[in-house]
């Protein structure tokens, strides 16, 4: 057990999108493509351990009572030991390492380096296609608990690839800028604004994304998965080349849902930042005097924490910035210090120092478990419902682009999408999660930043439409078929008539035709042929087959006449 002090707590989560990628699968309805069974089988022989939440712990406890029961069916892995063993819809892994025992190192361009303790790594798989890592890492070191050291963490701690390669500013404006192709030297740049100089995970060689100094690495795609992850999943066929479904192997395509950056859930204790943005007017409830705003509205620090910038405010208008703050923050508990704030990447929480908020006579140490338990989860959940958003248009647009050169199979993989749809509307996306006052808003504030609400509505209609297109197609094709029955119904009236009335007996005993029924015989075999070309070129587009069909109907008919009238 770690008795160091906790100085911040911070939760890199990477939502992603996956499927099983191969010649098998290209044209494999949703459902199938996502399935669980064989990627948690190759889980299960790894060191990713199958994880419930523990029955037997208070904080546990407190985190699941927070939800309500139709939500915990998502966040946990409640299954009965009597149940079956293959995951059908969610799996829960926690990688085997213990906690407090290896780090999560961050070394910056300029040689300063943050040292994490890894808590835990979490792993969440939902058969919708779309999965949850998490890394959940303390900060026990005061030489790394200054308000700017946080920032950094946040900032650097978070990146999965080179968001960018810095041009050089000299070339901007003429025409060598367009052909600058030192990835080296932009990669180095980029490295001390956006990107870190290295991430390790515990003794695994360092990720420095040398590798993107050849463009050969990032041709087909800007994203592959950085060695802190991919270590992870050691011998597990992990891809992130698209153009891997051209393989028989069998392989799992990852890619992430968000973009460069993991979002990035935060506690920082820090005394004199509390003071700053309540002020002895605003701890009252009183507005300042001469003032419009409380202080914290124009604290920019505070707008750097919730948005994760750097060195520098991504927005340099006071007025702006204010407005943005006062949309992003939950100020409920200002008075007694407590600030969360949730933008689209980022959910944070600033309190007191932890030794401070754990004194007898304001006792809000739990705000800490808070973050890490409950507001987690819910992050996670939120996190969840827009990858699978982002993943459902991901299909819509893929089926759409088979509509043409694979269309007997548009029907297959229409219904596959539709019924992951509904399961996600009915068992992951919701309107409310708690009963909780607070959770309520924090959740709120979640969904509306994240568009996830209008996103929802969006693919609601374009799912509908493309259902109503595949059920359009198989009417369109039923009717077709009726036509088909109807020509062909029509080209036997003639010869049905004759046999009817004259019953089947018109040959003689040698199988010559009767000479009275000749003429209606001739008339038959020359209808025949005639009725079906007309009924053809008003039913059916002629095409060349169907025409040479028509021509060899013609000649056997006129064969058959001249072998009766011989």
């Amino acid at each position: 057990m770690n008795m160091q002090e906790l100085y911040s707590y911070h939760v890199f989560l990477f939502p992603f999108q996956w499927h099983y990628t191969g010649l098998d699968f290209n044209t494999k309805p949703l459902e199938e493509k996502t399935a669980l069974k064989t990627f948690c089988g190759l889980l299960n022989n790894s060191n990713w351990k199958s994880s419930k939440l523990p029955f037997d712990s208070k904080l546990y406890y407190n985190e699941r009572n927070y939800f309500y029961d139709f939500v915990r069916d998502i966040l946990y892995d409640d299954q009965l030991e009597s149940d079956s063993k293959e995951p059908e819809f969610i799996a829960h892994y926690q990688y085997d390492v213990p906690a407090d025992t290896i780090y999560y190192t961050i070394k910056l361009k300029n040689g300063r380096e943050y040292k994490l303790l890894v808590e835990s790594i979490i792993l969440h798989l939902y058969n919708t296609g779309v999965g949850v890592l998490s890394f959940h890492l303390n900060n026990r070191e005061k030489s790394q608990s200054d308000k700017n050291d946080i920032l950094n963490i946040n900032q650097f701690g978070r990146r999965l690839y080179p968001p960018y390669f810095a041009v050089d500013q000299s070339i901007i404006g003429k025409q060598e800028q367009y052909e600058a192709g030192n990835f080296s030297e932009g990669l180095s740049q980029t490295k001390g604004v956006e990107l870190a100089e290295s991430i390790t995970l515990g003794g695994w060689p360092e990720e420095n994304w040398n590798a993107y100094h050849n463009p050969e690495h990032f041709k087909h795609n800007p994203f592959t998965l950085p060695l802190f992850i991919s270590n992870l999943f050691g011998s597990i066929p992990l891809t992130t080349n698209p153009h891997d479904f051209k393989t028989k192997q069998l392989k799992i395509f990852i890619t992430p849902a968000l973009d460069d950056r993991m979002f990035v859930v935060c506690w920082y204790g820090n005394n004199a930042i509390v003071d700053e943005i309540r002020d002895s007017n605003t701890f009252t409830g009183n507005r300042k005097e001469n003032s419009k705003e409380y202080s914290y509205l124009s604290n920019e620090w505070l707008y750097k924490y919730v948005f994760i910038d750097g060195a520098s405010t991504t927005c340099q208008n006071e007025d702006m910035r204010t407005a943005i703050l006062k949309e992003h923050i939950n100020a409920r508990w200002l008075n007694y210090g407590s600030l969360y704030g949730v933008s689209r990447y980022s959910f944070v929480l600033i309190t007191q120092e932890l030794t401070t908020l754990q004194l007898p006579y304001i006792n809000a140490a739990f705000l800490v478990n808070h973050v890490q338990t409950m507001y987690y989860k819910m992050v996670e959940l939120t996190m969840v419902q827009r990858a699978c958003l982002l993943r459902f248009a991901d299909e819509v647009t893929s089926i759409s682009g088979m509509m043409k050169k694979d269309e007997k199979y548009i029907s297959e993989l229409v219904s596959g999408l539709y019924k992951q749809y509904i399961r996600f509307v009915n068992k992951i996306y919701f309107r409310e999660v708690t009963s909780q006052e607070q959770g309520i808003e924090l959740y709120d504030l979640l969904h509306k930043h994240m568009r996830i609400d209008r996103d929802v509505k969006d693919l609601d209609n374009e799912i509908g439409e493309l259902h109503n297109y595949v059920v359009m197609k198989d009417e369109q094709k039923r009717n077709k078929n009726l036509e088909l029955l109807s020509t062909l119904g029509a080209v036997f009236i003639a010869p049905t008539f004759i046999a009817g009335f004259f019953g089947m007996n018109m040959f003689g005993d040698n199988m010559t035709l009767d000479p009275k029924t000749i003429p209606f015989v001739l008339f038959a075999l020359m209808l025949t042929p005639i009725t079906l070309l007309y009924l053809l070129k008003r039913k059916i587009k002629i095409r060349g087959n169907i025409t040479l069909l028509l021509i060899a109907i013609t000649l056997v008919s006129l064969f058959i006449i001249y072998y009766l009238l011989k």
